[in-house]
């Protein structure tokens, strides 16, 4: 089984280059999320160590996967039309969610998000929430292998591209109860 773990300030510089290495393997490929220099930077990954929502998944003390998962979304969220209708405090989002490519097609994903998943179900969670930046159709693909309903489309400000069309899906938890 796959462990997720809170990462640590000093995993944060590995972090970074998991991330790095990350964007030139998929280059080219089905899955497109158009970070680049800018995004995630070692910025981002130690705000979200702070706050305790950075994860990380290693084989061999390498990294092979990384997620943030916290409630916190964009203001474009609150316009939508979700399937479930839950509080801030019900819900948990998940953002740069990322596989190695050496560790990619092995379930790891599935088993990551099985692991959020059961976190949700225990903590009173109604849904899991993720946008998807237009043109990421792996992602997308994978998200709705996993179950997640496709919502709507909206555009949102990403640090890496500025103004972008992203597609929003959402997992109901309470269908599991």
């Amino acid at each position: 089984m796959i462990g997720l773990k809170k990462a640590d300030i000093g995993d944060a510089k590995h972090i970074l280059e998991f991330y790095q290495n990350v964007i030139n393997s998929i280059n080219g490929t089905e899955f497109n999320p158009k970070w680049n220099e800018r995004y995630p930077n070692l910025e981002y990954i130690k705000t979200n160590i702070e706050k305790e929502e950075l994860y990380i998944c290693t084989k061999n003390r390498e990294i092979i996967a990384c997620v943030v998962v916290n409630n916190r979304f964009d203001p474009e969220y609150e316009d939508i039309n979700w399937n479930v209708n839950a509080n801030p405090n019900e819900i948990i989002v998940i953002h740069t969610f990322a596989i190695a490519s050496d560790s990619a097609g092995k379930g790891i994903g599935k088993e990551i998000f099985g692991q959020i998943k059961n976190y949700g179900l225990k903590n009173n969670k109604k849904t899991i929430r993720v946008d998807i930046i237009n043109g990421n159709d792996g992602a997308q693909k994978v998200f709705k292998r996993f179950g997640f309903e496709y919502v709507d489309s909206v555009e949102m400000f990403h640090p890496a591209v500025g103004l972008e069309k992203f597609h929003l899906f959402e997992y109901d938890l309470e269908k599991l109860n």
